[in-house]
């Protein structure tokens, strides 16, 4: 199992020594079950407490330690990913030979002047990404190229490759799918709408329609109430009598016509 001593009290042990750093970090744990180390903000000038015991080591961070200088960094061949960002580095990357696994090294906000510092990086033939920003060395004129062309292996330099492609899982490109997610988060919002606007017009249109269907129906209903109703006007007169007693007769509701008779 991946084991990783990142603490949370950086600030709290920010005056610690890389030393007791290391000791406070590792307690509780066998050398060989540590997989990642973070001794970040920790102080020192160069490289103390760090041994080859520590020989699965995959993940080592040191940002803003205040290292002058590599020297006895051990070797570490399963070390993949090392972070020295902040410090006072001038060069001395001869004593990373050790480990010929490394991948990723973020060298950012140190001083390293000129493409020399960087010579024995060719040794990394792993080294696939490597960070400068911050360095005087990234202020020349043609940086990007002469970096790329002094080691060949390189594919990112700074988060970018060659074509000017955001290495994945860079700052650069979770930005970049940010920005498309939100994208697609819209244009599926206004599909979203176009489609409720739809249904909303289709059941308009049903409404309509199922309210001319009982408008008709409710029409004929009527017209055949009027057909079964006689009108009193269109009936024989001596009909119309049987129908209205009151009209043309006595109290009796004799027929007029049968009242001159008698």
């Amino acid at each position: 199992a991946v084991v990783s001593t990142q603490s949370t009290g950086d600030k709290v042990m920010s005056n610690l020594s890389m030393e007791a750093r290391i000791e406070l970090e590792t307690r509780d744990l066998k050398p060989k079950e540590v997989k990642e180390l973070f001794l970040d903000n920790c102080r020192a000038s160069t490289i103390e407490g760090l041994t080859d015991q520590y020989e699965e080591l995959e993940v080592l961070s040191m940002i803003n330690v205040g290292l002058t200088s590599l020297k006895g960094f051990p070797a570490y061949p399963k070390l993949r990913s090392l972070e020295i960002s902040d410090n006072k580095l001038t060069g001395e990357l001869e004593y990373l030979k050790g480990c010929p696994n490394i991948a990723s090294l973020k060298i950012c906000n140190n001083r390293l002047a000129d493409v020399a510092a960087l010579e024995p990086l060719k040794l990394l033939s792993n080294l696939s990404s490597l960070d400068l920003i911050e360095c005087p060395i990234a202020e020349g004129d043609k940086y990007r190229d002469s970096i790329f062309s002094a080691l060949p292996q390189l594919t990112f330099l700074d988060g970018i490759d060659r074509e000017g492609n955001a290495e994945p899982d860079s700052d650069e490109d979770f930005e970049l799918d940010e920005e498309d997610e939100d994208i697609d988060s819209e244009e599926e919002g206004d599909e979203d709408d176009d489609d409720d606007e739809d249904d909303d017009e289709e059941e308009e249109e049903d409404e309509e329609e199922k309210d001319g269907e009982e408008a008709e129906q409710n029409g004929a209903e009527n017209g055949e109430a009027v057909a079964e109703v006689p009108d009193d006007e269109s009936q024989p007169a001596a009909k119309r009598a049987k129908i209205d007693p009151e009209s043309n007769g006595d109290s009796n509701g004799i027929p007029e016509s049968e009242a001159v008779e008698s």
